[in-house]
């Protein structure tokens, strides 16, 4: 602001140039432009701030089509390091370069790229590491996320989370521990037909029709087939 006052006063001389007149014109207009862009400008820095404190949060992956690690950020080394004892940060560890190269292979063969393909899961101490192929950045690079999540198990809290009512939950929980509607009655404390009026509603919001089905689509939904009945807990 002090610039721009002291280039007023100096345009207002009699004895300044014409051509020096016109270069201090030329200044005066950039500093107010740029006064104007400061808001802007203070306001993109922010939002780029935020973002790369979100992005460093992330466990991300950018490599080569060969699987070659060009970027990773500090949370995706940590889970590197955690799930597979990971040393050299240039390269994929074996286990996850055969699954990309396989992922890379069905993307080319297909000749189109998905928004994302199905997700390695690795298991380890209650947790498991999802990691996904988003999608290519470009012909060269390719963008990997991971993500932890704790395991879930096939319970009455977990099947809440399909969108059922606690009541639901429990019919169906107790369905797959192959009690009757007879027993779950007595479990619950309620009458058969009850339990059955339940397990209407059950079979309407999974998209079945019998009792087994019903326990198949909770497990797949949870993520737990392949584990089977053994990841049911009491």
């Amino acid at each position: 602001m002090i610039l721009k006052s002291r280039i007023s006063l100096i345009r207002d001389r009699r004895d300044s140039y014409k051509c020096d007149r016109c270069i201090l014109n030329l200044v005066r207009q950039q500093l107010m432009q740029t006064d104007e862009n400061i808001p802007k400008l203070n306001q993109e820095q922010q939002i780029l701030t935020r973002l790369k404190q979100v992005f460093d949060q992330l466990g991300v992956i950018i490599v080569t089509s060969q699987g070659q690690v060009q970027f990773i950020t500090q949370r995706g080394e940590q889970l590197l390091n955690q799930y597979f004892d990971q040393k050299n940060s240039d390269s994929l560890p074996e286990l996850l370069q055969n699954w990309f190269k396989h992922e890379i292979l069905s993307l080319t063969s297909n000749g189109k790229i998905p928004s994302s393909c199905l997700p390695l899961q690795i298991e380890k101490k209650g947790k498991q590491l999802l990691i996904r192929l988003i999608a290519s950045l470009s012909g060269e690079q390719y963008l990997i996320l991971l993500e932890e999540q704790e395991l879930r198990s096939f319970s009455i809290a977990s099947l809440k989370l399909l969108g059922l009512t606690k009541r639901e939950a429990e019919v169906l929980f107790w369905v797959a521990k192959d009690k009757s509607n007879a027993g779950i009655a007595k479990i619950l404390g309620c009458c058969e037909g009850t339990v059955r009026k339940h397990l209407e509603h059950v079979h309407k919001k999974l998209g079945v029709q019998t009792r087994t089905a019903a326990v198949m689509v909770a497990l797949e939904k949870l993520g737990l087939l392949k584990r089977g009945i053994v990841a049911i807990s009491s």
